[in-house]
């Protein structure tokens, strides 16, 4: 079972900023092996031609994942992500630039097996905290082009296995103007996610000016039918990255 907690802010009126969160689960049997969509975005500064963007993409990459199921996880992502990228590149190619450099996106895939499918693009991150100690998962992604290019938004995918009682954290960099790592890790080391999310939010609200920002928790919680007996046999689409090397 997977709990989750929400940290949405919009941030001042006048700062034209688009900020959101979005989860999507399956719809029927044949979508159910595929599992569950998690995506924060943000548009840092919105122009009138983009405004709609962080809905846009997020609505593409969940009808694109869902569309073929049979695809697997693995696949229907790297498709979304394809669609992603050309539906980007011809708004770009229409005169729509404003988006450039300003788009902060993270999505993450994950299924009843436990395994995590993760991209990102812009400075979102995402982080891992296993038995107390924090990870960022997004560090082992391919560096984005010092160069811009739409058609290469998102370039990669990691993948890997979640455990009992991990818990991940999706955010948008806003969050790390309050929160530096080694605070971090001891709020996500607390038990219970909703605590942890209360603790942020009353830190981030007492703020004078508080930014528009978006963080989503992830918590695996204890189900025998989501944590499934481990298979030593069992075989991956393609050699996963597993998580624990992004811990050492």
């Amino acid at each position: 079972m997977v709990k989750t907690e929400k940290i949405i802010l919009r941030g001042p009126k006048n700062k034209q900023a688009v900020c959101d969160i979005f989860i999507y689960e399956p719809e029927n049997i044949e979508e159910a092996s595929l599992g569950n969509l998690y995506i924060v975005g943000e548009l840092t500064d919105e122009g009138d031609k983009s405004g709609h963007l962080v809905n846009l993409l997020s609505s593409l990459i969940k009808r694109e994942y869902y569309c073929a199921p049979h695809k697997g996880p693995l696949d229907s992502l790297e498709s979304s992500l394809k669609k992603v990228n050309i539906t980007l590149n011809e708004l770009a190619n229409q005169g729509n630039l404003e988006w450039l450099g300003k788009l902060n996106f993270v999505c993450a895939a994950l299924n009843k097996e436990q395994d995590l499918f993760l991209t990102q693009s812009g400075n979102a991150q995402a982080f891992l905290c296993r038995e107390g100690q924090l990870a960022s998962i997004t560090k082992k992604l391919v560096p984005a082009p010092q160069k811009i290019h739409p058609n290469k938004t998102f370039q990669s995918i990691i993948s890997g296995q979640v455990e009992k009682g991990d818990k991940i954290m999706l955010t948008t960099p806003n969050l790390f103007r309050f929160f530096n790592l080694e605070g971090l890790g001891e709020l996500l080391s607390l038990p219970k996610i909703e605590f942890i999310s209360d603790q942020m939010n009353r830190v981030l609200r007492e703020q004078k000016k508080p930014p528009s920002l978006g963080t989503l928790f992830l918590e695996m919680t204890p189900d025998e039918d989501f944590f499934p007996a481990q298979d030593p046999d069992r075989q991956f689409i393609t050699p996963p990255l597993s998580l624990e090397e992004i811990l050492t």
